[in-house]
């Protein structure tokens, strides 16, 4: 018994003095956007569906995905972030994995993503925001309410954390 806890002392003194990683490292690709056009015509409509530049929007998300791997998406409880990604959900046979924006970004999300590409659809203040939680920093405020054209690539490998925004009329 006491060489057992010999080695469990050692073990400690190891951990201390830094020899052993203390944060796990994660490797993943994120592309966050924002849900695609939407009805507005009912301003008390809390979940409106998708208006039909939102549809032709959806489309053309489908078509700049098509080449890109993806192992999982994400979408908010909204039908419009469902409707958003459906045409590329389709093309990737991927079911959606619902999340909640105020508690999606966790240790246990990192590890259920890590060395996965992941497409997360979501909101003008909360694709923003999760990039930021993403990057570590705080970067990008909330998007312009008409903004649907705006694609978040995440890069993430071990410490190195990159960002690239791009326009996807």
């Amino acid at each position: 018994m006491p060489l057992f806890t010999f080695c469990g002392q050692q073990k400690e003194k190891e951990s201390e003095s830094g020899n052993e990683s203390a944060a796990p490292e994660y490797s993943a690709t994120y592309y966050l956007i924002r849900h695609a056009e939407k009805v507005r015509t009912d301003p008390k409509d809390p979940d409106p569906a998708l208006n039909i530049d939102g549809m032709m929007r959806a489309k053309r998300w489908a078509t700049y995905f098509e080449p890109i791997k993806l192992d999982e998406i994400y979408i908010t409880k909204y039908i419009r972030t469902k409707q958003t990604i459906s045409f590329i959900a389709q093309q990737k046979q991927i079911s959606p994995k619902r999340y909640d924006p105020n508690t999606i970004y966790s240790e246990e999300f990192l590890k259920e993503t890590n060395g996965k590409t992941v497409l997360i659809a979501g909101h003008s203040n909360t694709t923003p925001q999760l990039v930021n939680q993403l990057l570590g920093e705080e970067k990008f405020k909330e998007m312009d309410d008409s903004d649907n054209s705006t694609l978040f690539k995440v890069t993430i490998d071990g410490p190195d954390k990159k960002v690239e925004t791009i326009i996807v009329e």
